[in-house]
């Protein structure tokens, strides 16, 4: 379990990874059909970008693939 000195700054970041983890989605797959640079999705995964600041397709196509509510 993470420590508070390591948890994610956006909750939604577990949920995204283990999904994708859980769905067998590569990070670099899953990237290019949100029109994202492979590191602008870790970096959301690992809770350092807030997803709300991606444009609206991103969020969408995170969405659908992901089946979560964003």
């Amino acid at each position: 379990m993470d420590s508070p000195a390591h948890a994610p700054t956006f909750p939604h970041a577990h949920a995204l990874r283990s999904r994708r983890l859980l769905l067998g989605i590569p990070l670099t797959e899953l990237a290019r059909a949100a029109s994202l640079d492979p590191h602008v999705l870790e970096a959301v995964e690992r809770g350092e970008y807030d997803l709300r600041s991606l444009h609206a397709l991103a969020r969408r196509v995170l969405s659908r693939r992901l089946d979560l509510s964003l």
